[in-house]
């Protein structure tokens, strides 16, 4: 029975850490742990800030009362650009940067509208001018991560 107690308090004593102390772990120095966590929370902002700031074009169907949006794509995603048909033949959108093209999509016949497709293509940002009947062209800016 004595050597059952002794193998019982060897084992406890091994599980324990024989010193009867408690082992802890030394702490980070403040000034490592403020600026740690100070770091930390100005990526989390700077990421939400960035995901807020410019909205998802990501199967949006945009038209020239769109003027002025920014959007953003990741690459191989697309958007839809779609203008009212007039009495006469408008021009074609035109796309400044490479980040994105834009080719005309698929005509519904009697649909009323043109429509083109937006894919982007690599990461920049590219802006889309949507030429308008009565005024300037619409623009719209499309930044592709």
């Amino acid at each position: 029975m004595a050597d059952r107690r002794l193998a019982c308090l060897a084992a406890l004593a091994l599980f324990t850490g024989c010193g009867g102390g408690v082992s802890q772990a030394p702490a980070p120095p403040a000034s490592a742990s403020v600026s740690s966590a100070t770091a930390t929370a100005t990526a989390t902002a700077t990421a939400a800030t960035a995901a807020t700031a410019v909205p998802s074009a990501r199967g949006r169907v945009l038209t020239a009362a769109d003027d002025g949006f920014t959007g953003a794509l990741a690459v191989g995603e697309t958007a839809l650009l779609r203008r009212a048909r007039v009495g006469r033949r408008l021009p074609e959108p035109s796309v400044r940067g490479d980040a994105v093209i834009v080719f005309r999509g698929a005509d519904a016949t009697g649909a009323g509208y043109e429509q083109w497709e937006v894919r982007a293509v690599r990461p920049g940002t590219a802006q889309v001018r949507l030429p308008r009947a009565d005024r300037d062209p619409a623009v719209l800016t499309f930044v592709v991560r």
